[in-house]
């Protein structure tokens, strides 16, 4: 599974259903996806549904990984996270426009005798090997990171009825002037996803003011 975007000076963001315009990023962005192929959906681990990459102040970069989302092959919402431990996911970063990672991040859970689970990062750039802790907690990753793993809200807006209507009726605004799509109907509302998320120092990731390249791959270890 393989979700990817495209940002420019560092800076990249997906909102709800559509890309923000202006001159931050590049002309390819791909970033999110709430429905599959049914082998994927019937492996919710490897289901990535988003994957967020934004500017969060004091010259740092968020990176924000979904998935575990809603799908037709479970039921939603979920009552807690889904931390597979034959999972291995990894965040690549091109920061020099070659189209090959010069970054690649690394994170899988495991479970200590008492049944917690916890997270290990690899790779994150400023930290010495293997970054671990509990998940749902905030933790230092090295020199100028931070990471987290947990339950949270599905934070991706879709008017599903505005969506079918729009399909129905060939456009976005009907004869009367109104509009197929209303900002306040979200279809996944009260549902969850399963995330990681890593706050990080832009200049450790960025090759000066080149264009970075952010996508995420979910693989899971043979039985």
């Amino acid at each position: 599974m393989n979700k990817s975007m495209r940002a420019k000076g560092g800076l990249a963001v997906v909102a709800a259903a559509a890309i923000c315009g202006g001159g931050w990023w590049g002309s390819t962005v791909s970033a999110s996806d709430h429905d599959e192929a049914p082998l994927v959906k019937a492996d919710a681990a490897q289901d990535i549904t988003d994957l967020y990459v934004f500017d969060s102040g004091n010259g740092t970069t968020t990176i924000i990984v979904c998935w575990a989302g809603f799908n037709d092959s479970r039921p939603q919402p979920d009552e807690e996270g889904l931390y597979d431990e034959n999972a291995l996911y990894t965040i690549w970063i091109d920061n020099n426009e070659d189209n090959d990672p010069d970054h690649a991040i690394y994170w899988r859970y495991g479970r200590n005798g008492a049944g917690d689970v916890g997270v290990q990062f690899e790779g994150v750039p400023g930290a010495d090997d293997f970054v671990s802790g509990a998940v749902e907690t905030v933790f230092d990753a090295g020199d100028g990171a931070r990471v987290w793993s947990g339950h949270a809200d599905d934070p991706f807006f879709f008017d599903a009825q505005g969506y079918l209507e729009a399909i129905d009726t060939g456009m976005v605004v009907l004869r009367d002037g109104s509009l197929v799509f209303d900002a306040e109907r979200d279809f996944l509302e009260g549902l969850n996803v399963t995330a990681a998320a890593i706050e990080i120092d832009t200049a450790l990731i960025q090759d000066g003011d080149s264009p970075m390249q952010f996508w995420v791959t979910a693989a899971r270890r043979g039985g």
